[in-house]
């Protein structure tokens, strides 16, 4: 039988506060870039791309913005894993893909970070309301030093665990623990809520239970975190505590 949920941990880009994915697409579209050209540039960069290591705290801001600026400017690279991409979904791969130097990393990421500066209400209140009901929560955020969304949410969570802060970002597993631990809980008695899919799988491997939160779905993402709670947490079945 599963363990019950005592603790809930949230990512906070694309779930607490908007999606930076919004941002990323609209530059896509100002530059006519075929969609998720960038995010498979990063994704390409694995673990030691300059925006992952700019999340570990590894890059001051100048470097990182030149290091990224050069690697979203590499064609040749890009390319051939957008070409990649396109198999893998089974897309159109006679899609015309940029042949010249034209996104600004700076321009990028201040647009992403002026995106996460608005919260998801739905979202912010979930957490008020499990505290209510007696959960734990955590945020597990992949952020960057001096990051302004992390002073404006530290006081909702119990816990409050950043990439910039310990050198660990998601997927790796050992910062999903470093969540439990703090919370005093086992990864079998924690809920996790992300919106991107290799984050999640991370998660549920450690015997995590996982939502998904989709740009636009956050609601119904509530909806579902209340039903396994339901199932495997001590949900209150007559509470003050309302959302």
């Amino acid at each position: 039988m599963d363990s019950a949920i005592k603790a809930v941990i949230f990512d906070v880009g694309g779930v607490l506060v908007k999606s930076p994915f919004i941002a990323i697409s609209a530059y896509e579209r100002e530059l006519g870039l075929p969609a998720n050209y960038i995010n498979v540039s990063l994704s390409r960069r694995g673990s030691e791309g300059a925006f992952q290591r700019y999340e570990r705290g590894e890059l001051a801001y100048g470097e990182f913005v030149d290091q990224w600026t050069d690697e979203l400017n590499d064609t040749e690279t890009n390319n051939v894993a957008y070409r990649k991409y396109l198999q893998r979904h089974e897309l159109d791969t006679r899609m015309v893909l940029p042949r010249q130097t034209r996104v600004s990393g700076d321009a990028l990421f201040v647009g992403m970070m002026a995106v996460a500066e608005t919260p998801n209400e739905c979202m912010v209140e979930l957490v008020r309301w499990l505290k209510a009901c007696g959960y734990r929560v955590a945020a597990l955020t992949n952020n960057f030093k001096d990051a302004g969304d992390s002073e404006k949410l530290k006081p909702l969570f119990d816990v409050f665990v950043e990439s910039a802060v310990e050198g660990l970002r998601k997927p790796d597993q050992r910062f999903y623990l470093q969540a439990c631990n703090r919370l005093e809980v086992s990864p079998g008695e924690a809920l996790f809520l992300d919106d991107i899919p290799v984050n999640l799988r991370a998660a549920k491997e450690l015997g995590m239970e996982v939502v998904r939160v989709e740009i636009g779905r956050e609601t119904q993402a509530v909806d579902k975190v209340k039903r396994i709670l339901r199932l495997r947490g001590a949900y209150p079945s007559s509470s003050s505590a309302k959302i």
